[in-house]
């Protein structure tokens, strides 16, 4: 680690990860919303996603604001009025129930 990045961080990740934990709980689970297309090259990520225990945050990949909603559930249902949208994991909810 350079002396960049080293004021910033202090101890490891585990310790760091083990820090965030013991104070706010489990981190939120990132996601994108893609959008569903017949031919995969036309694919394209609308948006991507923190998810919380009893929210969700999306953030447009068309340079829009960060949208909150009350769960995974309502920010599909958004999207998913205007285009076939999926959802993709980009970290696993490791069995946590995320609305």
């Amino acid at each position: 680690m350079d002396e960049n990045n080293r004021r910033w961080s202090s101890g490891s990740d585990d310790e760091q990860r083990k820090v965030l934990e013991d104070l706010h709980g489990e981190p939120p689970a990132r996601f994108a919303i893609c959008e569903e297309t017949d031919d995969c090259a036309d694919s394209r990520v609308l948006g991507w996603g923190l998810a919380f225990d009893d929210e969700a945050v999306v953030v447009p990949t068309d340079g829009g604001l960060p949208n909150p909603f009350s769960g995974i559930k309502a920010a599909l249902r958004l999207y998913g009025m205007v285009r076939r949208v999926r959802l993709v994991w980009v970290d696993p909810p490791d069995g946590r129930q995320l609305t």
